[in-house]
């Protein structure tokens, strides 16, 4: 009856119990948070005090109008439940505990919200030292408080056991505690289970079950830690009763995590972190016990908390090696998910939050100088490209090319790159005769661009006479502002392109990569933020409007799809956007979600999470890119997440070796077919192909064919076994 009126008061509350259990391993899992809360009962006191501070937290924080998706997470209701276990182990369960309990949450949500609105800024978690503050506040305030009574908890432990289940659990605790296992590996258990203030083998065994079910990594790195902490404190000759008798070893653990496999991709370099950050926990932990224990106050989760926060800090701060770790960019509370998502999205994304560059010039174009070149292309200036027009051949020019104007590329329309402000220019530098290099003026007729703070693009060797814009003038992308020339020190026609941090002609060139173009070799190529490599044909993405406007999802935009007879309940999604403004498709009937991001040049998903039998993941892998341009036989290839395979047990053991090794691989191959358009009317037909190999040989591999009419999905159909099922447009 009270949990059917939480449930009507606050929707989904019970995820919200859960999740405040789990979130303490950063985790939404929901076996995880089941046998969390079990080990936490273990202690009846202890584990009813946390659970009656997590509801009053939750109740708090949503009934004071707090963010509810926030709520649900768990995120104002781990601290007091770390907190209520505290108080719960030390006090016996009585009306006067109570009040303090629920007065602890809400001073726990308070401590929250303060801290949160600090670090918010800096981009920082604030783990739990509204636990610390809180616990350490009213466990002071609690030795004048005559009402409450100290709890007798560990001297009736088997009769608590028994009573939670009987002589089954009773014989399983004693079979646990007899159990000869090596020092270390006991001490690695019974810190687990200190973690929820249950300091025995079986709790501990319990939790590193729930913890290897949810992700093999957060296991792996864990256990690495510790046993770098144990190794460590042997070297040392340091006091091991310090993790023996205290068990605050759980530091070292949840540091692991946090650093190892949470907040940055799993990886040898996050690994190392990890070591590296065992002595400066060590010395946190003593000097935190003797600080501390002049209050009669445990050091309890501060060397984590201090270690953690500065860490993260240091990785955000940095101006190099961004990569050695990387930070997690989607957070989906899932090591493995991270991890697997960052392969295939460590180039794929890389142009988030970067300027869109588009290459300067109409048409196809050969690079003839690219980066790092043998010819003027060297030391600071190496970041450059040379741009040259050639005929089927190959041929830079036509008749006997003696003359600038046989160059295919002399007098073509140059624009500009990105929007930005015209910062420096130079004009009225003649043009030069085929051969002859002009020596005193280096680069020639040029124009800078300024398109963001230290962001600069240089275009040079323009054409006498044909610059269009002036110093101080406005651009647009895609806008003419000059002519290819041969101007400067420039023997040939050809186009010199720079990117740079400097306002100056001729400053220091910057290494940055074009937002989207398409290469011409044998057939056709799409590259998202990439560079051209000397030798390559390229042009750029041309917008067809049929795709442009069908990839165009807007929040609250609903796409119903009928089977090809038309029979059943059209299978409906509609578009909606996440607290943290990341668009996605929801299905109404499965409630699965497909993440995506759309760009002017390129539609992609970034990753799924649901029903994996529902259309929308058949519809994910399908149109997992998407370019809106087309091109006749443009083919794409990518790489899937591998948090997507088919089958469990495989991907399970893969997820051990996953920051090593991979053995299993999902690709993605797309293909534009044919594009009819007419006064009537305009179609457009892309073929896909995902394939599931294991040890590059192939598993599985699924077909998708997508048709395109009326400015929208028209027609999906799904190949499978060679059994074609078709989707229409409802």
């Amino acid at each position: 009856m009270i949990a059917r009126r939480l449930q009507l008061i606050f929707p989904l509350f019970r995820q919200s119990i859960s999740n405040s259990y789990t979130q303490v391993f950063f985790s939404k899992n929901k076996v995880l948070g089941f046998l969390l809360i079990l080990v936490s009962l273990f202690d009846l006191n202890a584990g009813a005090s946390g659970l009656i501070a997590v509801v009053s937290a939750n109740l708090l924080a949503y009934l004071t109008g707090l963010n509810r998706q926030k709520v649900i997470d768990g995120l104002y209701g781990f601290n007091a439940l770390l907190a209520g276990l505290g108080l719960g182990l030390y006090f016996q369960l009585s009306p006067a505990l109570l009040v303090v309990l629920v007065f602890t949450a809400l001073l726990s949500v308070l401590f929250s919200l303060l801290i949160e609105g600090f670090f918010y800024k800096y981009g920082l978690p604030y783990l739990s030292l509204p636990f610390l503050f809180s616990l350490w506040i009213v466990s002071l305030s609690t030795r004048e408080f005559t009402q409450l009574e100290v709890s007798q908890r560990g001297i009736y432990m088997l009769n608590e056991m028994y009573l939670l289940g009987g002589m089954p659990l009773v014989n399983l605790y004693d079979w646990f505690g007899q159990l000869e296992l090596p020092s270390a590996v006991k001490m690695f258990f019974r810190s687990l289970g200190a973690i929820f203030f249950q300091y025995h083998l079986f709790g501990g065994m319990v939790i590193a079950a729930g913890l290897l079910y949810w992700s093999r990594l957060a296991f792996v790195y864990a256990a690495a830690g510790f046993t770098a902490a144990w190794y460590f404190y042997q070297f040392t000759g340091a006091d091991l009763s310090a993790l023996n008798d205290s068990y605050i070893g759980f530091n070292f653990i949840l540091t692991s995590i946090a650093l190892g496999v949470f907040f940055v991709v799993p990886s040898i370099y996050s690994l190392i972190w990890i070591v590296v950050a065992v002595p400066i926990l060590a010395f946190l932990i003593t000097a935190g016990g003797h600080w501390l224990g002049i209050y009669q106050l445990s050091v309890y989760s501060l060397p984590f908390n201090l270690v953690v926060i500065l860490t993260l800090y240091l990785f955000k701060v940095r101006e190099r090696f961004h990569e050695k770790p990387t930070l997690v960019y989607l957070q989906q509370h899932s090591p493995e998910r991270n991890l697997y998502s960052y392969l295939v999205n460590r180039k794929r994304l890389s142009h988030l939050g970067k300027i869109a560059v588009k290459l300067p010039f109409f048409g196809k174009w050969t690079v003839t100088q690219g980066i790092d070149d043998v010819y003027t292309h060297k030391d600071v200036w190496k970041y450059a490209w040379d741009f040259e027009m050639t005929d089927e051949e190959g041929k830079t020019y036509q008749r006997e090319g003696h003359q600038a104007e046989d160059y295919y590329c002399f007098g073509k329309p140059v624009i500009a790159p990105a929007d930005g402000y015209v910062t420096d220019l130079a004009e009225g530098i003649d043009d030069n005769a085929i051969g002859d290099v002009n020596l005193h003026h280096n680069w020639g007729n040029s124009v800078v661009i300024h398109h963001a703070e230290g962001f600069f693009s240089q275009l040079s060797h323009l054409r006498r006479g044909s610059i269009l814009v002036k110093k101080g003038q406005y651009v647009r992308k895609g806008e003419q502002i000059a002519c290819c020339g041969n101007s400067g020190r420039s023997p040939y026609p050809h186009l010199h392109f720079q990117f740079q941090t400097s306002a100056e002609i001729g400053g220091a060139t910057l290494d940055y990569p074009f937002s989207a173009f398409l290469k011409h070799q044998s057939g056709s190529e799409f590259f998202a933020a990439s560079q051209p490599l000397k030798g390559d044909v390229v042009s750029n993405n041309q917008i067809t409007d049929i795709l442009d406007t069908a990839l165009h999802f807007v929040p609250g935009q609903v796409i119903r799809f009928r089977f090809g007879d038309q029979s059943g309940e059209p299978v409906e999604w509609k578009t909606e956007t996440d607290i943290y403004n990341n668009s996605y498709l929801e299905c109404s009937q499965t409630k699965a979600k497909a993440w995506f991001i759309r760009q002017p040049d390129i539609f992609y998903f970034t990753h799924f999470e649901g029903n994996r039998q529902s259309l929308l993941f058949e519809f994910y892998l399908g149109a997992y890119q998407l370019v809106t341009g087309f091109t006749p036989g443009l083919v794409m290839n990518e790489s899937i997440t591998l948090a997507l395979w088919p089958g469990k047990i495989l991907l399970t053991v893969q997820d051990f070796f996953a920051p090593f090794y991979r053995f299993l691989n999902i690709t993605h191959r797309l293909q534009q077919v044919k594009y009819v358009n007419d006064l009537n009317s305009s179609r457009l037909i892309l073929a896909s192909e995902v394939r599931f190999s294991f040890f590059h040989r192939l598993k599985e591999k699924r077909n998708y064919e997508l048709t395109f009419e009326d400015n929208q999905i028209q027609r999906f159909t799904v190949i499978r076994s060679a059994v074609q099922t078709h989707y229409i447009r409802d």
